[in-house]
């Protein structure tokens, strides 16, 4: 009874329905006595039947175009993960030749051919940067995931940058070449028998010295590292700005044009 009264309309049709069963019945019964009564109501139940038929194609038609639609939907949806898929992997594919093409103009500017040699590459970008003299020490991000330890040499296009101070799980710091707590054994460029010393101060630059007091080096002599301590050999520190004579020292000091721009420092590379 609920469901009646929530459904009254569907009962009345089936209520209607069954009286005109029952009338049909008895007309066939009777043996066609009842033929002026059952005529209209054959007729209509022809109607409702061909109304419900009707219906029901509708019907059938409004499901076939669902699914239809769904299918076609599936379809589009299926397309566009693909889509994505193909741009992820083509991002990919630019991300890896860029980073390859990196390597190799670090490594032509450096004099290394890191496909022929012992060591591997890693790149990074600078994230932070430590204290007032942010130039002196400052954080990249990567770290021990990608092999890093403390005291691998840091470079870029350009030159030495320093080395790694510390490092963790996505992170290193880095102690540049002018930090106070910076020293580098170097040779000169164009005679690698002329060994020096130079450190970072509290100016914010780079001096040192040749070993030998007799030593022949001049302004404009580009001094490289020379393999001795942390540093491997052959990575461009930058070129002497002035020599002068220490007589207490009996030692020629020199001042130095860095090779690296401090204060643009953007990507760097970790030499392992």
């Amino acid at each position: 009874m609920r469901w009646m009264r929530e459904h009254k309309l569907i009962s009345a049709l089936i209520l209607v329905l069954f009286l005109l069963l029952l009338i049909f019945a008895a007309s066939v019964t009777a043996g066609g006595r009842f033929a002026h009564v059952t005529a209209p109501v054959n007729s209509g139940v022809s109607k409702i039947s061909g109304f419900f038929s009707s219906a029901g194609s509708a019907i059938r038609d409004n499901v076939k175009w669902i699914f239809s639609y769904r299918s076609l939907q599936q379809q589009v949806e299926a397309l566009e993960d693909e889509n994505a898929e193909l741009t992820r992997q083509l991002a990919e594919e630019k991300l890896t030749q860029q980073q390859l093409d990196e390597l190799q103009e670090l490594a032509a500017l450096l004099n290394y051919d890191y496909t022929k040699q012992e060591f591997n590459i890693v790149t990074g970008d600078v994230i932070s940067l430590d204290g007032s003299n942010w130039t002196n020490i400052f954080t990249i991000n990567c770290g021990t995931e990608s092999g890093i330890k403390v005291g691998d040499a840091v470079v870029n296009g350009t030159g030495l940058i320093g080395k790694i101070e510390a490092t963790g799980e996505g992170w290193s710091k880095v102690m540049s070449l002018i930090d106070e707590g910076s020293k580098v054994s170097f040779t000169l460029a164009r005679d690698r028998k002329q060994l020096g010393v130079v450190a970072g101060n509290e100016k914010g630059s780079v001096s040192g010295y040749m070993i030998d007091g007799e030593s022949l080096v001049s302004e404009g002599d580009v001094i490289i590292t020379s393999g001795l301590g942390t540093y491997p050999a052959g990575l461009e520190i930058g070129s002497v700005k002035s020599v002068t004579y220490n007589s207490n020292t009996l030692l020629k000091e020199i001042t130095v044009e860095l090779a690296v721009n401090f204060k643009s420092l953007d990507k760097v590379a970790v030499i392992l």
